[in-house]
């Protein structure tokens, strides 16, 4: 695409030669027929080494590159990747290799790859595309134009939004962790709710999301997941909220819109995280947290506190040795 073109489709400020880009790259690996971006200041003298064709910035920069000029560059640069490499998007059809129940209902606008299985009841969306592999339960529903990649697993009765990505090897409605004690044996608590995911919602790969025991869990709209992430029945997660990798989510914990957990999080359960929070990786959080606060560490506490103990903790062998010398100068005086 030529940058004007970029300009006109997306906005921006376009300053010197309006040329043709074919793809785009990294500073440091982009050629000249390519586009980069520059979003961290910390990265500003790459440009002056870097072969590439165009460059996105917040502000203008000294360089003979043409730069197109931007509020948000990272974003910006988000959108020309996705103009610039199209999803291809297969022919709708019913792979004759597919088993589709006879009381399913699969629009007309839908890919069903070989080896899907569709249980009865179910109903799968215009422009959905189920990869191969994958299985839905009876009576799940699947939105509009959402993607199930290989060997996704929806149980019976669950619901997905519309515009959602699950990436291979989801588990999405599989019984929750409850057992009570008889006084000989652990007995299975049933589970008989749902998982029910909003709209434009992205999970990663080998991802885990317990059905309710009774009611359901639910995902609001907007959630990103990393990989490998667990998410306990009846948990709630608000809108627009991001989870990294290996984070778990004990039953019943109720997260709240635009939190941030980041990688290794524990959270425990019945308790809740308020809108706007951010926990540092490895953060365990065992009780709640109140609406914007940024906690680290195991117990989790506030950051800044967090950050004091740390400078501390590293001194204690010293701080140590310190308190046994004084304690037995102490001993020593009381002695005399």
């Amino acid at each position: 695409m030529r940058l004007s073109d970029l300009v006109t489709e997306l906005g921006g400020i376009l300053k010197g030669e309006d040329r043709v880009v074919s793809g785009a790259s990294t500073l440091e690996e982009a050629s000249s027929d390519e586009i980069t971006f520059l979003a961290n200041p910390k990265y500003r003298d790459r440009v002056k080494t870097s072969r590439a064709g165009a460059i996105i910035v917040a502000h203008e920069i000294e360089t003979a590159i043409p730069q197109i000029i931007t509020k948000d560059p990272y974003l910006y640069f988000a959108r020309v990747v996705s103009l610039v490499y199209p999803d291809e998007t297969p022919e709708p059809g019913i792979s004759p290799l597919a088993c589709i129940h006879p009381d399913a209902s699969v629009d007309a606008g839908a890919c069903i790859y070989p080896h899907v299985n569709v249980g009865a009841g179910a109903r799968v969306s215009k422009g959905c595309i189920i990869y191969p592999g994958c299985y839905l339960g009876a009576n799940v529903t699947i939105g509009d134009q959402t993607v199930c990649y290989p060997n996704v697993v929806i149980y019976d009765g669950c619901t997905l939004g519309s515009n959602c990505i699950i990436h291979s090897g989801v588990v999405i409605g599989s019984d929750g962790f409850g057992f009570v004690w008889d006084g000989s044996r652990h007995v299975k608590i049933p589970q008989k709710g749902i998982v029910i995911i909003g709209d434009h919602v992205e999970i990663g790969s080998n991802c885990t999301i317990d059905r309710a025991a009774l009611t359901s869990t639910r995902i609001g709209s907007g959630v990103k997941m990393d990989n490998l992430i667990q998410v306990g029945h009846n948990v709630v997660i608000g809108e627009h909220t991001i989870i990294v990798s290996q984070t778990g989510i004990s039953g019943s914990a109720q997260i709240g819109s635009n939190v941030v957990l980041a990688g290794q999080c524990g959270i425990g359960g019945h308790i809740t995280i308020g809108d706007g929070c951010v926990a540092a990786a490895r953060a365990g959080i065992a009780s709640d947290l109140a609406a914007g606060s940024v906690v680290s560490g195991f117990p989790a506490m506030d950051h800044r506190h967090w950050l004091r103990v740390q400078k501390v903790y590293k001194d204690l062998p010293e701080m140590l040795k310190r308190i046994r010398s004084l304690e037995r100068r102490l001993e020593s005086i009381g002695k005399d």
